[in-house]
């Protein structure tokens, strides 16, 4: 172990998180200079060369981050969101309490495949717009929708940036969420969609007839798609795509080969190649991945993981490990990027495993559990509340406050917790 290394390193760390909590700095920049002397310091004192530092960099979490930028782009370019959302009020003939919870379960869907930010863009807008012309408040819709959406985290292993990291260092795949985490988050979904409903918005105003007739018969979803026929094929090949997720064990390799033949598939219709593709990818979060793995790479140099082998967690209940570590992970991210907390949580939950401390099944659900869900603490603590509660304010739905998504986000979050908890208490019986 070499303590002042340690202790300059993990210095650079909290700038790293700190650049990423401020609206106003460069954290691209900051968190790349971080890197750049976090590996030069640990390079001189370890001795080592660039190839040691490119190789902590997890090369198949990129690549699955990129390809899933790219399918979800296109997407986007096909309108599949729209016509979703629009295809749901008119399934629901204008009734808002089955509108609302064929909302909320499809925004938890589709949160489950591509980003959530994204889903929200797209969505928040029609829904407080059907709201505008059923002349009634938009704020209980997207309540429920935010509050929803990242339960959509848990559900896949490609759901997230935070899910991406964790599956790779883990080697879990699309199976292993679905054995696992199915049961909790569907269960979890049906729960949260009912509070809400019983709770929330049966006290809102009811729509009227005439009004909800009015509006049904003026949207039309065929107006919404510019052209059918790559409005199929890309819907069909994205769901082609979640199942060879399912079923095919290399993430990487599925996420890229989907991405690339989509993207040459539909150049003939949208005239756009790749090149103008990747100007449209969050580049600033992948240099931000690659500055964070290089950093908690140079912390497990200097001596990290022999730190964390002090801590007396042999001397812990499996369940009390277990219990902890969903606590503290779901606070931490509710205040702190979810990123960085799962990259220095990653080396702390893998020395508690081969240390045989408690099973991984455990340990790792309080790990994914805690990093999704903790989010809904606070507003800050979710990108996507932050993106509602943006297009809330920009659009003047009035029953969609700050104070109000974070008084309720914090109860759900409670609520969400004391669930997880108690499937804990199921599973560290079963696996030990």
């Amino acid at each position: 172990m070499e303590p002042i290394l340690l202790i300059i390193i993990f210095i650079l760390f909290i700038l790293i998180i700190l650049s990423y909590s401020k609206s106003n700095l460069d954290f691209v920049a900051i968190s790349l200079i971080c890197g750049f002397i976090a590996a030069a310091i640990t390079g001189l004192v370890r001795g080592l060369g660039i190839e040691t530092f490119v190789g902590f960099i997890e090369w198949e979490a990129i690549i699955i981050i990129l390809s899933m930028s790219l399918i979800t782009k296109i997407a986007q370019d096909s309108n599949i969101l729209e016509f979703v959302a629009v295809k749901l009020f008119k399934v629901s003939r204008g009734e808002q309490r089955i509108f609302f919870w064929l909302l909320c379960i499809i925004t938890t869907l589709l949160a489950a495949i591509i980003s959530d930010v994204v889903v929200v863009l797209i969505l928040a807008p029609i829904v407080i717009r059907l709201c505008h012309f059923l002349k009634i408040r938009a704020g209980t819709y997207l309540l429920g929708m935010t509050i929803c959406i990242n339960i959509g985290s848990i559900i896949t292993p490609f759901s997230s940036g935070e899910n991406i990291i964790i599956s790779t260092a883990f080697n879990l795949d699309t199976l292993y969420f679905i054995q696992y985490y199915w049961i909790f988050s569907f269960f979890l979904l049906f729960m949260t969609i009912f509070l809400i409903d019983r709770y929330v918005l049966r006290k809102e105003p009811k729509i009227e007839d005439l009004q909800k007739k009015f509006v049904i018969d003026l949207i039309d979803t065929d107006i919404m798609v510019k052209n059918k026929r790559m409005f199929y094929f890309n819907s069909i090949a994205i769901i082609t795509t979640i199942i060879l997720f399912a079923t095919l064990p290399l993430l990487f390799l599925t996420a890229g080969i989907s991405a690339l033949i989509l993207v040459l598939v539909n150049r003939n219709y949208t005239k756009k190649p790749m090149s103008e593709l990747l100007k449209d990818i969050e580049w600033e979060i992948i240099f931000f991945f690659i500055s964070l793995y290089i950093v908690i790479g140079c912390l497990l140099e200097a001596g990290f993981e022999e730190l964390i082998s002090l801590i007396p967690f042999g001397s812990l209940d499996p369940f009390l490990v277990s219990f902890i570590i969903l606590i503290v992970i779901s606070f931490i991210s509710g205040v702190v990027a979810n990123t960085p907390t799962a990259l220095i949580f990653i080396p702390i939950v893998g020395t508690l495993i081969d240390a045989g401390i408690s099973s991984s099944v455990p340990l790792l659900f309080s790990f994914i559990i805690g990093i999704n869900l903790g989010g809904n603490f606070i507003p800050q603590g979710a990108a996507c509340d932050m993106m509602t509660l943006k297009i809330a304010r920009d659009s003047g739905v009035e029953n969609m406050s700050y104070k109000r998504l974070f008084k309720m986000g914090a109860i759900f979050a409670l609520v969400h917790l004391g669930i997880s908890i108690i499937f804990l208490l199921i599973l560290v019986p079963i696996f030990g």
